[in-house]
């Protein structure tokens, strides 16, 4: 005999295939519209409303607006992306002017290009020219005059090619331990200073620019070492004496020593006599 199934469950079951005929659709349903949406995505992705119409570039002093762009690779009218921004930034690099750079999109079709230049900080003096370098030692600019460049010039340094390249990074310790003293440096102390020679890495001396040399001894602790001094020569100066100064010696800056042109200062009371 078959089996007697009452009505309530002939009834449970038919809402149970009802409900699952029901579910099938709204999965369909919910696939369809999927597919439809990205379809509409990507048609709208590829709508020429994402063609670059512009490209900012930011941070340029001595490159050009022309370099950049003909190193980045990017062409007006291309798709935002399809622009290769790292690639780009790659090529943009190979500019030794360029240290820092960085590419990105601005939706819905601007490129923006952000570049750090390197900045000139000092002059090494060489038989043939000056080798204008960042604190990196990177070789920026070769030439015969400073030309109203804000830089240090370097003196002491030997053994280095003539022919090196631009852009080449200088190995060299006595440039080194310049650009350490420039790196401590603030506005004024640079301001003051007309060269730093650095024959001597352990007895680098400081040429003010009002005729005085500054011995600093190592490369550390310049701004301790340099205000010891100008404190010491703003004394003389006050005293009328500044012109009479040889050099002061701050490579000790607890124990200076006060030099003079052509005369001893006397034994006891002020270093020199007031008028």
């Amino acid at each position: 005999m078959g089996k007697v199934v009452s009505f309530e469950e002939e009834v449970n079951k038919r809402k149970k295939q009802k409900r699952r005929r029901i579910g099938s659709l709204a999965w369909i349903g919910w696939v369809c519209l999927m597919l439809i949406a990205l379809v509409l995505g990507y048609g709208f992705a590829q709508s020429s409303i994402f063609n670059i119409r512009s490209i900012e570039i930011n941070g340029i002093n001595r490159l050009s607006r022309e370099e950049v762009l003909a190193l980045s690779g990017f062409e007006m009218g291309e798709h935002i992306y399809e622009a290769n921004l790292n690639k780009a930034q790659t090529m943009i690099k190979t500019n030794f002017w360029v240290e820092q750079v960085s590419v990105e999109r601005k939706l819905p079709s601007t490129l923006s290009i952000n570049i750090k230049e390197r900045v000139p900080v000092a002059a090494i003096v060489m038989p043939d020219a000056l080798y204008i370098v960042d604190f990196s030692g990177t070789l920026l600019l070769k030439q015969k005059l400073l030309d109203g460049l804000a830089v240090i010039p370097i003196s002491g340094v030997s053994n280095i090619e003539a022919d090196i390249k631009l852009g080449t990074v200088i190995e060299n310790e006595n440039v080194a331990a310049a650009l350490s003293v420039i790196r401590q440096m603030d506005e004024r102390s640079a301001a003051l200073i007309s060269e730093l020679d650095v024959s001597n890495q352990q007895n680098i001396v400081a040429h003010l620019s009002y005729g005085v040399d500054c011995y600093l001894g190592d490369k550390s602790n310049f701004a301790q070492k340099f205000t010891v001094a100008m404190e010491i020569l703003q004394s003389e100066r006050q005293k009328g004496l500044l012109e009479s100064v040889n050099y002061v010696d701050v490579s000790l800056p607890e124990q200076p020593v006060l030099a003079y042109l052509n005369m001893e200062p006397p034994s006891g009371g002020d270093l020199w006599p007031s008028s």
